[in-house]
């Protein structure tokens, strides 16, 4: 019978560890671990283990460390009761030869500074895991906090306060996503601008531009809208077509007309190959836009991108005074 229980320890103790992984209540630790020591104490017993207090303070260590204060007392506790047991006269528990009260004092100091060392120990590493998980939990909550400012200050940099549209630093970010895939890229500057703002004031103007905002990002739902800089604003659609590109301008003009908004337009359609390319198709559509306020205004002109489209001088130098040479 006893060997058959002794026979069952190992699969006993694997139950015990998986009690413990799952972080069990005091109480229950300091019942597993009374079994534990009680199974030890019966296991070294039975079988006459020679020298059995080093299993046996192997096994406070181990309930010490794992358990903590409680569980390690109630085993240090147990494994003295079965020193008392083991070296008394007739198993007594109160009479000692000399030689063996000379071996309990010794077991007793063993089993107390064992105790405490382990006890203290695991305190200390308790407190210091507190302690980091508290840290790692303030760091996760700092840097939380800050992916939601760099997230804003990114939405700050790259958006027009005024438009709510994105602006030339978000369009340099988005250069290389619009390489080699078909676009139609599209300028649109208001017509008559300066006059208003000199006429009705820079409130007056300030609400027409973001009136502009508003419109565009509505009518281009799809598309990314730009302020390119004054009153001139930059639209961008990408694996779009020529009738949904048209539908979309007639719907925005429709609206800025009701506004009493006149613009002209200026786009080109088509691949480029390269960012220079892409400098290239934007300086395009701009001399399109150029040449439509030049020839009559409230209007839009527009072609495929020529792959080897040279600037004229004109456009180059309005490029240069009115965009800056970074765009």
């Amino acid at each position: 019978m006893m060997a058959g229980w002794l026979l069952l320890l190992p699969i006993r103790f694997e139950e015990m560890l998986q009690m413990i992984r799952n972080k069990p209540s005091v109480l229950a630790q300091s019942i597993i671990f009374a079994v534990f020591m009680i199974a030890l104490i019966i296991f070294v017993y039975h079988f006459n283990i020679p020298n059995p207090n080093m299993i046996l303070i192997a096994a406070l260590v181990l309930s010490t460390s794992i358990g903590g204060t409680i569980p390690g007392l109630i085993c240090a506790l147990l494994m003295f009761g079965y020193s008392l047991f083991f070296f008394s006269i007739d198993h007594s528990f109160f009479h000692f030869t000399e030689v063996n009260l000379q071996k309990i004092v010794v077991i007793t100091l063993g089993i107390v500074i064992n105790f405490l060392s382990v006890a203290v120990l695991k305190k200390n590493r308790d407190r210091a895991g507190t302690q980091l998980q508290e840290t790692n939990e303030e760091l996760q909550k700092t840097n939380e906090e800050l992916k939601k400012v760099n997230e804003l200050l990114k939405s700050v940099a790259s958006k027009d306060s005024l438009t709510n549209l994105r602006n030339r630093y978000s369009l340099r970010q988005d250069f290389e996503m619009y390489v080699g895939i078909p676009l139609y890229l599209a300028f649109m500057d208001l017509d008559n601008f300066k006059e208003m703002n000199d006429t009705k004031g820079h409130m007056y103007g300030d609400k027409i531009l973001a009136t502009v905002g508003k419109v565009l990002t509505e009518s281009f739902r799809t598309s990314n809208c730009y302020r390119y800089g004054g009153d001139e604003f930059l639209i961008v659609t990408e694996n779009g077509n020529e009738d949904e590109f048209r539908a979309s301008y007639e719907n925005a003009k429709r609206h800025l007309d009701a506004a009493g908004i006149q613009f002209s337009g200026g786009y080109v359609y088509g691949v480029a190959e390269s960012i220079p390319e892409l400098r290239n198709m934007i300086m395009q559509a701009d001399e399109m836009l150029y040449k439509a306020k030049k020839d009559a205004k409230d209007r839009i002109n527009g072609q495929a991108f020529d792959h080897n489209y040279t600037p004229s001088q004109e456009i180059v130098e309005h490029y240069k005074r009115y965009q800056g040479e970074r765009a």
